[in-house]
């Protein structure tokens, strides 16, 4: 765990977020990953009968998102040390999508 430096915070976080690694093969392996898991929320969820689709497939996707948040919590990265997309943003949009799911639906958006 990094110390926090009240003179040159600024300096030093810059410094760490330029010279990390490939941070564009980390952004297209975590957003595949999520689209991964999102697509197989939803196959799941398909086959449930109209009225419950969007709530089955919103319990699903909150699910996958707590699921991403424990892979966040196990892994030890913090949240937001990296301009990459991390599994802790997997985890935000899977909660989003989730919510989503559900205000369209208690909206009659989608039908049910």
């Amino acid at each position: 765990m990094t110390t926090f430096d009240l003179k040159d915070h600024h300096r030093g976080l810059w410094r760490r977020r330029r010279h990390r690694g490939p941070a564009a093969e980390t952004h297209e392996s975590m957003l595949v990953g999520w689209l991964l898991t999102t697509v197989m929320c939803l196959a799941l969820a398909a086959p449930c009968p109209p009225a419950a689709l969007p709530w089955v497939a919103a319990v699903l996707l909150s699910l996958s998102g707590f699921a991403w948040l424990g892979f966040a919590l196990t892994r030890g990265v913090p949240p937001a040390t990296s301009p990459a997309l991390t599994v802790w943003d997997a985890a935000l949009l899977s909660f989003a999508a989730s919510f989503g799911i559900q205000a369209a639906a208690r909206l009659g958006l989608l039908g049910a």
